[in-house]
């Protein structure tokens, strides 16, 4: 195999990696949705940072990030907090949905968050893009494709 097609080979086997995490990145999302207990929490803190966006910041680019601290009870009525990030614009005092793990009440995550539409519009274009494109690559460089 001539360095070409080692190169393309590597790379294409390298660019599906991120679709094969994305893929058990949501296996995994689904079992915890099944799995763990629901409840409902409430933010109580939130507190927006900004960040350049871009590697240059000359551009003068910032985007803000809202991260904020929600408050619930487990099923033994214990106190518990967490945080997220991903909210759209979350208030002190909303009411928010979501799951804890039953055996280690404290790892908890929101149930929503982002519209779906966005969710799949993403995770599609990581597929498309980077499966079509490494799948592509690893084919040519075993010949079976040609340029």
């Amino acid at each position: 195999m001539e360095l070409g097609a080692v190169a393309a080979l590597v790379i294409g086997l390298a660019m599906l990696i991120l679709p094969a995490w994305l893929t058990i990145h949501l296996v995994r999302r689904r079992r915890r949705l099944a799995t763990w207990t629901r409840t409902q929490a409430t933010i109580r803190h939130t507190r927006k940072t900004k960040y350049d966006s871009s590697a240059s910041t000359a551009s003068g680019a910032s985007e803000t990030a809202i991260r904020a601290r929600y408050e619930y009870r487990d099923a033994a009525g214990v106190p518990r907090v967490g945080d997220v990030e991903h909210l759209h614009d979350p208030k002190v005092g909303d009411v928010v949905e979501i799951i804890y793990d039953p055996d280690d009440p404290s790892s908890s995550e929101t149930v929503s968050g982002g519209s779906v539409v966005g969710r799949i519009v993403n995770y599609s274009a990581v597929f498309i893009l980077f499966g079509g494109i490494g799948t592509f690559l690893i084919l040519a460089s075993l010949g079976l494709i040609s340029l």
